[in-house]
């Protein structure tokens, strides 16, 4: 017989292989077969954690991204199942986690910016404070990999914030007086935590950074409005 925390796994790995990034609704028939019978206490859990909620009494449905059910397993089930979520799915729980924390986002914004053409993969913004995310959907980043990431990130980064105008013509913002932040965010713990003062951190952190936040920003690095800003305070 399993216990509670193995019988919960089993559930939540489940209700991953169940779904798809095209496909969140699975069936009370197939968590039955797949999980031997042992779902019921493991499944309210997840009900009323807002993780899945209830079509009707045969179907339920994924109310966050996949990536965050593994999150949920651990990290062994990002490297064992990592291969079974796309790029977007990876964007997707970024942005998901970033709305939870009070953000406004944008995905897959591209801008041309004097000679360069830059794509952002998510851009979070509240109030003045904006974050700009390179999101990395591997396992395995070395350090020179990472740094090189960084630099251009950066570069894109600078030169968003040396073109804002243009940018929030585009998207239709309106946000005076921005503080701009580059920010990696990989699938797990990178071997570099932070390069040229920007944060590398893994999935399974963002929430964390994003609630600390107010407390960090001094010590990151930020472009205001066509100028670069490094606070070492």
């Amino acid at each position: 017989m399993n216990t509670g925390r193995e019988s919960r796994l089993r559930v939540i790995e489940a209700v991953f292989m169940l779904t798809s990034e095209g496909n969140r609704v699975f069936s009370i028939n197939s968590l039955a077969a797949v999980t031997r019978g042992e779902y019921t206490e493991a499944l309210k859990e997840l009900i009323e954690g807002g993780v899945v909620s209830r079509i009707n009494n045969k179907y339920l449905k994924v109310t966050v991204p996949r990536l965050q059910l593994l999150i949920m397993m651990g990290n062994e089930s990002v490297i064992n199942h990592v291969s079974d979520l796309s790029w977007s799915e990876f964007e997707e729980f970024i942005s998901f986690i970033m709305r939870q924390e009070g953000y406004e986002t944008l995905r897959g914004v591209r801008l041309t910016m004097g000679d360069l053409r830059g794509e952002f993969d998510v851009i979070g913004y509240r109030g003045s404070i904006v974050i700009v995310v390179e999101a990395k959907h591997w396992l395995s980043i070395s350090g020179s990999e990472l740094e090189t990431i960084v630099s251009k990130h950066v570069s894109k980064v600078k030169a968003l914030a040396d073109n804002w105008g243009k940018f929030t013509r585009k998207v239709k913002l309106s946000i005076a007086n921005a503080s701009i932040y580059p920010l990696i965010v990989t699938l797990k713990t990178p071997q570099l935590q932070s390069y040229s003062n920007v944060p590398i951190i893994a999935s399974h952190q963002l929430p964390s950074f994003l609630e600390n936040m107010e407390y960090l920003k001094g010590n990151i690095l930020y472009f205001k409005a066509s100028q670069v800003t490094l606070s070492t305070s």
